[in-house]
């Protein structure tokens, strides 16, 4: 059998060389169609993982808004001020090495805590804005008592 033999010979009234590129042309049709498929699947997990980022990138700035905030020296002072604390006298400030010497000789003394009168509203100005979990599980109502059942009445 020659190559123009090959040309020539037909099956069922199609050339062999007709029903071999039939053939390699259904394939790289198939396996361009799911090549395209698998392609877009993946193209939109990373427009969702990308959203993800953007998501964290925002609730990141926001967390270093919210310690830049909580972080403010006037504040600080404020609070301390509020809460009536001195500055560290030098006689009680000790290098990280010696701390356990001064455990075990005495406990240390507390201070008293005073109860000092403070506006709530002053409190809530300077509380940052809550910003939902999205992680968290929504709240739960309180369980609602169960009345006991009623006596019947004696037949």
């Amino acid at each position: 059998m020659s190559l123009s033999g090959v040309f020539n010979r037909r099956i069922r009234g199609f050339r062999v060389v007709e029903v071999a590129g039939l053939g390699i042309l259904l394939t790289l049709v198939t396996s361009v169609y799911l090549a395209k498929t698998f392609a877009w699947r993946e193209r939109q997990e990373i427009g969702h993982i990308q959203q993800e980022i953007d998501d964290e990138g925002v609730r990141k700035r926001l967390l270093e808004a919210e310690v830049a905030h909580l972080e403010q020296p006037r504040r600080i002072e404020q609070l301390a001020v509020m809460m009536h604390l001195q500055p560290i006298a030098p006689t009680h400030e000790i290098t990280e090495d010696a701390l356990i010497d001064v455990a075990r000789r005495h406990e240390l003394p507390r201070a008293p805590i005073a109860a000092a009168p403070v506006a709530p509203d002053a409190l809530a100005a300077d509380a940052p804005e809550a910003v939902p979990d999205d992680n968290a599980p929504p709240p739960t109502p309180p369980p609602q008592p169960v009345a006991p059942p009623a006596p019947e009445a004696p037949r």
